[in-house]
């Protein structure tokens, strides 16, 4: 039982730690725009295709 309490510890700090630094990296990054990649590709040509769930063109 304690092994198991040792490794939950373990994998929530490395967890905390990691979103620290996706803190820190948005909080220095003010001036970049953090975009999602385009899940809809052509596998033709490699464009986005757009996606039908919204209207906004990317």
């Amino acid at each position: 039982m304690k092994t198991i309490l040792i490794i939950l510890a373990i994998a929530v700090g490395i967890f905390a730690l990691m979103m620290a630094g996706l803190g820190l990296k948005m909080l220095f990054h003010k001036e970049k725009e953090f975009k999602r990649p385009c899940a809809n590709a052509d596998p033709k040509t490699g464009k986005c295709a757009h996606c039908t769930c919204d209207k906004k063109n990317r």
